[in-house]
């Protein structure tokens, strides 16, 4: 059957548009893998699976891709416009810094959470903590808890009133929560939040996605919302090994860390996992911040280390083109095809329709000639 020229040309403009997007693609894990932007001891081709699995060749595609790269698609929505995923490089001989961050806090084991702030103490390494306001964290029986790693210097963020997603919520629904969880750490922490004027106030969302009345709320109470450029889904599957790997190697000037205050059989990973990661990147030169200090500090004006502005932008650009190409000419495939089932079907009553008549046209001449044979 000869294929209609319109079919063949959309066709061949769905491929092109599938190679732009292939070849932009390609670009952007080049340029990251060769550390466009500069960042000293940047290693990113050194990530890579350690036990294997679709986790970590997952992980790993999108460290070599950069989570920052990614956030500029992520920042094409309008309410995710104002997440943060790392800071740009400080003005100044400070010498890279980056943030550790730490979600889910206290969790269920208060324990867990205990251990975890000795080993910060003992590693002087001060940490942003984002906490879960539900009984965990908030009970009469863990508010010194709380309140002890807001006096060794760690700073607290908010992540919610429970593990779950947010982004149902109406705008009045959200603004309670927040407000829930604000008079619930001033509780628990007996003074305000945030304990300084040079801390900012922090949210991170749950499950990491946002809504437009979310950010209306948190735009109108002075948040500022963080995500981060390392993260590699430490609470789903244990390779400490791995975990690590990603932020010794991933990190650069003004990263930001992403794990978890984990229970049960998970206890001890986040320890693990920094036990091999902090001795690495203080050789790499890295001293250890607040998320608050990591972004009040003055920075150059220059891309941030990999981040690739140009080939993200044609990435988005042909993969819409891309999708109303592929989209266009899939209507148009089942338009046809639509066209000519309806053609069919007519040709085929047209048919019947001739056969019925002729079958008649027979039966009136059979009984014509029977009663002319009669007389």
């Amino acid at each position: 059957m000869k294929i209609p020229s319109s079919n063949k040309c959309a066709c061949g403009m769905c491929c092109v548009s599938l190679l732009v997007l292939l070849l932009s693609l390609v670009l952007a894990v080049v340029l990251r893998l060769t550390a466009a932007g500069g960042c000293e001891g940047l290693r990113v081709q050194d990530i890579g699976p350690v036990k294997g699995g679709f986790p970590e060749v997952n992980w790993s595609f999108v460290q070599w891709l950069g989570m920052r790269n990614l956030g500029r698609v992520v920042a094409w929505i309008p309410w995710n416009r104002r997440v943060l995923f790392g800071a740009q490089p400080a003005v100044g001989s400070l010498g890279p810094r980056m943030a550790f961050t730490f979600d889910d806090a206290i969790g269920n084991n208060a324990t867990t959470f205990v251990s975890l702030l000795d080993f910060l103490d003992e590693e002087k390494v001060p940490a942003t903590f984002f906490v879960i306001g539900n009984n965990n964290s908030v009970a009469p029986d863990r508010q010194l808890i709380l309140k002890d790693a807001s006096d060794q210097g760690h700073e607290l963020g908010n992540h919610g009133l429970l593990d779950d997603f947010m982004t149902t919520m109406s705008r009045s629904e959200f603004e309670a929560a927040v407000d829930q969880w604000e008079s619930s750490v001033r509780d628990a922490i007996q003074g305000e939040w945030p304990v300084s004027p040079t801390q900012w106030k922090w949210f991170r969302p749950p499950k990491g996605l946002m809504s437009r009345a979310m950010d209306e709320v948190l735009t109108a109470r002075d948040y500022h919302i963080a995500l981060g450029d390392l993260y590699s889904d430490d609470w789903a599957f244990d390779d400490e090994a791995f975990h690590a790997r990603i932020i010794k190697s991933g990190a650069c000037d003004g990263s930001v860390a992403i794990l978890h205050v984990m229970d049960g059989r998970r206890t001890l990973r986040t320890l693990d996992i920094l036990r091999d990661a902090i001795p690495a990147l203080r050789a790499r030169g890295f001293s250890f911040v607040r998320l608050s200090e990591l972004y009040n500090t003055a920075h150059e004006e220059m891309p941030a280390c990999a981040e690739c502005a140009i080939c993200m932008d044609a990435f988005v650009v042909s993969l819409i083109v891309s999708l109303l190409v592929f989209c266009f000419w899939v209507g148009k495939l089942a338009w046809c095809t639509q066209r000519r089932v309806k053609s069919a079907v007519a040709v085929a009553s047209e048919g019947q329709r001739h056969k019925e008549v002729h079958s008649d046209e027979d039966t009136s001449s059979s009984g014509t000639s029977s009663s002319c044979g009669g007389d």
